[in-house]
Protein backbone atom coordinates (compact mmCIF):
# COMPACT_ATOMS: atom_id res chain seq x y z
CA UNK A 1 0.00 0.00 0.00
CA UNK A 2 1.62 3.39 -0.62
CA UNK A 3 1.78 5.08 2.13
CA UNK A 4 0.17 8.79 2.98
CA UNK A 5 2.62 11.84 3.69
CA UNK A 6 0.94 14.90 5.35
CA UNK A 7 3.09 17.82 5.10
CA UNK A 8 2.60 21.36 6.36
CA UNK A 9 4.23 24.16 4.40
CA UNK A 10 5.23 27.67 4.74
CA UNK A 11 4.19 30.83 2.71
CA UNK A 12 6.04 33.82 3.97
CA UNK A 13 5.83 36.94 2.35
CA UNK A 14 7.70 39.96 3.31
CA UNK A 15 6.49 44.01 2.92
CA UNK A 16 8.07 44.30 -0.60
CA UNK A 17 5.97 40.70 -1.63
CA UNK A 18 9.20 38.48 -1.77
CA UNK A 19 8.57 35.04 -0.26
CA UNK A 20 10.90 32.30 1.31
CA UNK A 21 11.93 29.50 -0.56
CA UNK A 22 14.46 26.94 1.07
CA UNK A 23 16.91 24.38 -1.03
CA UNK A 24 16.61 20.76 -0.22
CA UNK A 25 19.28 19.24 1.38
CA UNK A 26 21.92 16.80 -0.17
CA UNK A 27 20.97 13.20 0.06
CA UNK A 28 17.41 13.74 1.14
CA UNK A 29 14.31 12.92 -0.72
CA UNK A 30 14.08 15.45 -3.97
CA UNK A 31 17.89 16.51 -2.76
CA UNK A 32 18.24 20.46 -3.86
CA UNK A 33 15.11 20.78 -5.12
CA UNK A 34 13.13 24.15 -3.72
CA UNK A 35 10.75 24.05 -1.22
CA UNK A 36 8.67 26.12 0.99
CA UNK A 37 9.92 25.61 4.62
CA UNK A 38 7.83 22.90 6.46
CA UNK A 39 7.58 19.34 7.22
CA UNK A 40 5.49 16.60 8.12
CA UNK A 41 2.57 16.47 10.58
CA UNK A 42 3.23 14.28 13.55
CA UNK A 43 0.28 12.01 14.91
CA UNK A 44 -2.22 14.32 16.34
CA UNK A 45 -0.98 17.46 15.08
CA UNK A 46 -2.44 19.78 13.21
CA UNK A 47 -1.56 21.30 10.16
CA UNK A 48 -0.90 24.79 12.23
CA UNK A 49 0.91 23.69 14.89
CA UNK A 50 3.08 21.27 12.96
CA UNK A 51 4.46 24.45 10.68
CA UNK A 52 5.10 26.13 14.03
CA UNK A 53 7.29 23.73 15.17
CA UNK A 54 8.97 22.80 11.54
CA UNK A 55 9.94 26.38 11.49
CA UNK A 56 11.28 26.26 14.82
CA UNK A 57 13.24 23.25 14.10
CA UNK A 58 14.29 24.25 10.30
CA UNK A 59 14.55 28.27 10.91
CA UNK A 60 15.23 28.87 13.98
CA UNK A 61 12.12 31.78 13.58
CA UNK A 62 8.67 31.64 16.14
CA UNK A 63 6.13 32.10 13.66
CA UNK A 64 1.84 32.81 13.88
CA UNK A 65 0.31 31.49 11.53
CA UNK A 66 -2.81 32.84 9.19
CA UNK A 67 -5.30 31.08 7.15
CA UNK A 68 -4.31 28.07 4.99
CA UNK A 69 -4.31 29.19 1.28
CA UNK A 70 -4.42 25.98 -0.66
CA UNK A 71 -4.53 21.62 0.18
CA UNK A 72 -3.37 19.49 -2.22
CA UNK A 73 -2.58 16.01 -3.08
CA UNK A 74 0.09 14.60 -5.09
CA UNK A 75 0.70 10.81 -6.44
CA UNK A 76 3.98 10.07 -6.79
CA UNK A 77 5.01 6.65 -7.70
CA UNK A 78 6.35 5.43 -4.43
CA UNK A 79 4.18 7.89 -2.21
CA UNK A 80 1.20 9.93 -1.92
CA UNK A 81 1.19 13.76 -0.22
CA UNK A 82 -1.18 16.03 0.89
CA UNK A 83 0.70 19.38 1.36
CA UNK A 84 -0.75 22.25 3.54
CA UNK A 85 0.44 25.59 2.27
CA UNK A 86 -0.64 28.01 5.09
CA UNK A 87 0.13 32.09 5.41
CA UNK A 88 2.95 32.92 8.51
CA UNK A 89 1.32 36.66 9.17
CA UNK A 90 4.26 37.42 11.39
CA UNK A 91 7.33 35.47 13.31
CA UNK A 92 10.31 36.38 15.91
CA UNK A 93 14.28 35.92 15.15
CA UNK A 94 16.22 35.67 12.23
CA UNK A 95 15.81 33.09 9.63
CA UNK A 96 18.52 30.61 9.65
CA UNK A 97 19.49 27.53 7.10
CA UNK A 98 19.84 25.30 9.82
CA UNK A 99 18.09 22.06 7.95
CA UNK A 100 18.44 23.56 4.00
CA UNK A 101 21.23 23.97 1.98
CA UNK A 102 20.23 27.92 1.58
CA UNK A 103 17.49 30.12 1.88
CA UNK A 104 16.39 32.81 0.00
CA UNK A 105 14.12 35.78 -0.24
CA UNK A 106 12.25 35.78 -3.99
CA UNK A 107 10.12 37.96 -5.91
CA UNK A 108 6.90 35.85 -7.86
CA UNK A 109 8.11 37.22 -10.98
CA UNK A 110 11.77 35.18 -10.23
CA UNK A 111 10.10 32.00 -9.40
CA UNK A 112 10.16 30.46 -12.42
CA UNK A 113 14.06 29.91 -12.51
CA UNK A 114 13.92 27.52 -9.26
CA UNK A 115 12.84 23.88 -9.69
CA UNK A 116 10.22 22.66 -7.33
CA UNK A 117 9.12 19.10 -6.55
CA UNK A 118 6.07 18.52 -8.58
CA UNK A 119 3.39 18.59 -5.98
CA UNK A 120 3.98 22.56 -5.62
CA UNK A 121 3.24 23.09 -8.87
CA UNK A 122 -0.31 23.34 -9.11
CA UNK A 123 0.23 26.23 -5.58
CA UNK A 124 3.07 28.06 -7.71
CA UNK A 125 0.28 28.58 -10.32
CA UNK A 126 -2.22 29.98 -7.53
CA UNK A 127 0.76 32.23 -6.37
CA UNK A 128 1.57 33.87 -9.09
CA UNK A 129 -2.21 35.22 -9.59
CA UNK A 130 -2.27 35.95 -5.76
CA UNK A 131 1.20 38.07 -5.08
Amino acid sequence: MTKHIYVSAAVIVDNDNKIVIAKRPKNSDMELLWEFPGGKLEEGETPEKALIRELKEELNIDAECDEMMHQETYQYPDKKVTLYFIKVTDYKGEIEALEHEEIRWITMSEIDNYNFPPADDHFLEILKETL
